[in-house]
C-alpha cells in the first residue's frame, strides 16, 4: 500500500514540474525595499515585496494577456512609482526597470517580444519630446510658477499644452512606422487600442489598416475596428451614418425625402432649458440668408423614450424641419452611429449625405452655411 502511495505522490509532483510557469524577476538594485503590484482590468491580481531590489512571481496563469505592473518603492513617494505594461503568459521574463521610460525585458515571449520593440520605436521618435513634456509639467506644479504674473504663467500652460497637442499627432506616425517595420506584430493591435482614437481618426484608421487579419480578430482589433467604423463617419468629406427611427406619423425616416442642399442634424431630448431656447432660435430664423433658408433643411433627432413627451416638446414639422425618433433613448443605434456624448449636438451635412462639419455650435451655423454655398 505504502508502495502505491509512493508512486502516486511521484506522479503528482511529475505533473505539478510540468505544469507551465510564470516565472518572472524583477530586478531594480536602487530599491532596498518595495512593492511590485500586478494587475488585469483594474483588479489587482498579486502584491509581493520587493527586498534587496529584487522580487520573484513564480505561479501558473490562469490566461496569458496584458497585464500592468506597478514598482514602488518604500523610501519615495507614492507618486514616484513606475507602471508599464507587460504581456504574460507561462515563460520566464526577467524585467529591469528603468527611471524613465519602458523597462528592459528579456524573455522569449513573441508577443512581449513586439511590445518591447514597439516602446523602444516610441523612445527614439518621441523620447525627447516625452521628456521636455514632463519637465515642463512638473515645472508648472512648483511654487516659482504659481507666484508668476498671470499673463506668464498662461504662457506657460499654452506652451505645454502645444507640446502635448505635438506628441498627440506623432503617435498615428509612430504607430505607422513600427507596423511598417513590424508586419506581423499582434501587440500592434492592443496599442492602437490604448491610443484617444477620436483626435486623428483618419490616420488611426489607416493604421487599423495596416493590421493582419490576426490582429484585428483579437479583442483589441475588434474593439478599435468597431470604433474606427463609426469615427471615419465623422470625419468631413466622409458619407455620414444612416438615422433611425419613425417620424411623429409612424413612417420610417427616409433621407431621401429631405429638401435641401445642406442638413442640419439635430440630437436633442426633452426637458432641457437650452434646448427649448435653441429650438426657439431655430424656429425664429436660424439661417439669415432668404437664399440660403430656401436650401436649408434641419433633422432633429429625439432621443426620448417616451412618444408622448417626444411629440409635445418636439418642434413644428414641416417640409424642412423634420422630426425622428426610434424611441430607444441612449440605447439607439444613433447614439452609438454618431458617436453622441452630450445634447444638444449638431452637424451639417450636404445633400449627398457627406459630413461638412461635426458638432457644429448652433450659433455658427448660418456662417458656415453662408460659406458653404459661397464656395459652390
Amino acid at each position: 500500500m505504502k508502495r502505491y502511495a509512493f508512486i502516486i505522490l511521484i506522479a503528482v509532483l511529475t505533473a505539478c514540474k510540468s505544469t507551465p510557469k510564470l516565472q518572472l524577476t524583477i530586478t531594480d538594485k536602487s530599491i532596498a525595499n518595495g512593492k511590485i503590484t500586478l494587475s488585469q482590468f483594474n483588479e489587482t491580481i498579486l502584491t509581493q515585496n520587493i527586498k534587496d531590489g529584487e522580487d520573484k512571481v513564480a505561479q501558473p496563469l490562469a490566461a496569458p494577456g496584458y497585464y500592468d505592473i506597478a514598482v514602488t518603492d518604500d523610501s519615495k513617494p507614492l507618486s514616484a512609482k513606475r507602471k508599464f505594461t507587460l504581456y504574460l503568459e507561462n515563460v520566464d521574463y526577467n524585467v529591469e526597470p528603468q527611471a524613465a521610460g519602458y523597462p528592459t525585458v528579456t524573455t522569449n515571449s513573441k508577443t512581449q517580444q513586439q511590445l518591447s520593440a514597439y516602446y523602444q520605436l516610441e523612445n527614439e521618435m518621441a523620447g525627447k519630446l516625452d521628456h521636455t513634456i514632463d519637465s515642463m509639467v512638473k515645472y508648472l506644479d512648483t511654487r516659482e510658477v504659481k507666484d508668476m504674473q498671470p499673463k506668464e504663467r498662461a504662457a506657460l500652460y499654452a506652451k505645454t499644452r502645444d507640446l502635448q497637442q505635438q506628441r498627440r499627432e506623432m503617435e498615428p506616425k509612430i504607430l505607422t512606422a513600427y507596423l511598417k517595420a513590424n508586419p506581423n506584430s499582434q501587440a500592434a493591435a492592443h496599442i492602437l487600442a490604448e491610443q484617444y482614437l477620436d483626435e486623428y481618426a483618419q490616420q488611426y484608421a489607416d493604421v487599423y489598416s495596416m493590421l493582419t487579419d490576426s490582429a484585428k480578430n483579437t479583442d483589441d482589433g475588434i474593439k478599435v475596428g468597431n470604433k474606427v467604423a463609426v469615427l471615419v463617419k465623422l470625419i468631413p468629406g466622409s458619407v455620414a451614418a444612416d438615422i433611425v427611427g419613425q417620424t411623429p406619423d409612424g413612417k420610417p425616416f427616409d433621407k431621401k425625402a429631405i429638401k435641401g442642399k445642406v442638413i442640419l442634424v439635430e440630437f436633442w431630448k426633452s426637458g432641457s432649458p437650452v434646448i427649448e431656447q435653441n429650438h426657439a432660435k431655430m424656429a425664429n430664423g436660424l439661417i439669415l440668408t432668404e437664399s440660403d433658408r430656401q436650401k436649408f433643411a434641419t433633422i432633429s433627432v429625439s432621443i426620448d423614450t417616451d412618444k408622448a413627451i417626444w411629440l409635445k416638446n418636439a418642434p413644428k414639422i414641416t417640409d424642412k424641419w423634420i422630426q425622428v425618433s426610434d424611441l430607444k433613448g441612449n440605447e439607439s443605434p444613433n447614439v452609438a452611429n454618431w458617436k453622441i456624448k452630450a445634447v444638444p449636438t449638431y452637424f451639417l451635412l450636404d445633400d449627398n449625405w457627406r459630413l461638412l462639419q461635426a458638432n457644429i455650435a448652433l450659433q455658427d451655423v448660418d456662417q458656415a452655411v453662408h460659406d458653404y454655398f459661397n464656395k459652390k
